[in-house]
């Protein structure tokens, strides 16, 4: 009977988990501009040898890039192949948010926890998407599941060690666990904070024992540089819990719990990494993602256990399953709405790509190189099997703002290059008074490309 059920389970979560391929399949199909791109095109110099931090500018920890770089390897530049490595990354953390929902508290709380996770928005949405946050995540998640169903610190410690050196982070997360050994008792402190800083500082150390300051300026440094942009920061944020409601509103009814203890760990790590987000500089929506795993944990266990409330209270016991039906026709609503937005704006993919792939190829030489916008560029010239100049990968605001990078510097060590420089009128690079100027007088305009989804790309051709 006990084994029965327990198949039961595990299907309706690998049913679950089929159904949430089939929604994220045609973002994984389409390349799309963004960071992911500057990854791949990183990934695939790592491929080749060169290395983070001496060869080119990277401003995270190293793992990323190396499990791209692994990939790459295998595969080359393929589109499908290196967006699964998000795609993956988030079935496994579905998959452990289960086997620790299922194993502390039951069934049902594990089948409605892996649902809150995988039917979010921001999880379909960035499954499709290799930022680096989904794998930190997941090694988050796992370490997780060590420490909390099988008491085993020490692995849980290499886990979130491995986690910190794939986004900085997830050092929240780990420093409340680490509280959280500490007061379970010195042993498994001793056992998680060891493992962990075994990792982190070997880690770190190498590299700042071989880069210095090349790897602690973009990795530490360059981070809180940033200019401040509250407004900005605040409506990332609420949007994020907009789109993302049934999830939240899930986790945090955990108030109507009456035995809260449970999932006091779980609501803390959450808490505390959601609150520390409110004081960084700047945002983005994928910033918030390692939260997630905890409150969906959270919300399972406490809308079984609201639930479970109405059962035992003969007053409410009639209003289950109405309750039940309401919130599942709700769900799916919600559901259907995110799966349709996806479908039509967010998974729509680059529009003019292939066109601009084909005017890269055609409107240069074997030696020219690609330079410009961030988003495109690096997908661009694994499109069309360009280099970027001077393997200047990373061109947003920040990185020239900050002064971690000089923009004037850059841009003179183009002159005399036979360079193809990709502009996005009002975005990244572009937007600089200097870089405008420099194309005036260094660059003839040669074409301009509409994008429906991401405005106007221009291309110049600069040097010989």
């Amino acid at each position: 009977m006990i084994q029965n059920r327990s198949k039961r389970d595990y299907a309706i979560f690998f049913a679950m988990a089929l159904a949430f391929i089939l929604i994220v399949s045609k973002g994984l199909a389409n390349a799309q501009p963004g960071d992911e791109n500057a990854y791949y095109y990183m990934g695939k110099l790592v491929s080749e040898g060169k290395v983070p931090y001496r060869d080119f500018f990277y401003a995270h920890p190293p793992l990323h890039l190396y499990i791209i770089a692994l990939v790459y390897n295998i595969t080359g530049f393929n589109i499908v192949a290196l967006k699964s490595i998000s795609l993956l990354s988030t079935l496994a953390s579905a998959f452990f948010i289960f086997r620790i929902s299922k194993e502390r508290f039951g069934s049902l709380e594990a089948i409605i926890s892996s649902a809150l996770f995988l039917f979010s928005y921001s999880v379909m949405f960035n499954s499709a998407f290799s930022f680096g946050i989904e794998i930190a995540t997941m090694l988050l998640v796992i370490g997780f599941y060590c420490l909390w169903n099988r008491n085993n610190a020490a692995v849980a410690g290499i886990f979130f060690g491995l986690a910190a050196i794939t986004r900085l982070l997830t050092l929240i997360p780990a420093f409340i666990i680490m509280a959280y050994c500490l007061a379970s008792g010195r042993k498994k402190f001793l056992k998680f904070s060891s493992a962990f800083l075994a990792i982190f500082l070997l880690a770190n150390g190498i590299f700042i024992a071989s880069f210095g300051g090349s790897y602690t300026d973009p990795v530490y440094k360059f981070h809180f540089m940033k200019s401040l942009d509250s407004k900005e920061k605040f409506k990332e944020y609420s949007d994020i819990i907009k789109l993302n409601w049934i999830l939240f509103l899930a986790g945090f009814s955990f108030l109507f719990v009456k035995d809260k203890k449970p999932i006091g760990i779980i609501m803390a790590v959450s808490l505390a990494y959601l609150l520390f987000l409110l004081a960084l500089k700047k945002i983005f929506g994928f910033y918030l993602l390692p939260a997630f795993p905890f409150l969906a944990i959270a919300g399972g266990c406490s809308i079984s256990g609201i639930m479970q409330s109405f059962s035992s209270n003969e007053k409410w016991k009639k209003w289950k399953v109405p309750a039940l039906i309401l919130l599942f026709l709700i769900f799916g609503w919600n559901l259907a709405a995110d799966i349709l937005f996806l479908e039509k704006v967010g998974f729509t993919g680059f529009g003019r790509g292939n066109e601009l792939a084909d005017f890269v190829s055609s409107h240069s030489g074997s030696n020219t190189l690609l330079f410009g916008d961030d988003s495109a560029t690096p997908l661009l010239a694994l499109m069309s099997g360009k280099k970027i100049a001077f393997n200047a990968i990373d061109t947003n605001n920040q990185v020239f703002e900050t002064g971690i990078v000089d923009l004037e510097k850059t841009l003179d060590k183009l002159k005399g290059n036979d360079v193809l420089f990709i502009a996005r009128t009002k975005h990244g690079i572009y937007s600089f008074n200097e870089a405008r100027r420099f194309l005036n007088q260094n660059c003839a305009f040669l074409s301009q490309f509409h994008d429906e989804m991401e405005g106007d790309y221009l291309v110049y051709k600069c040097g010989r």
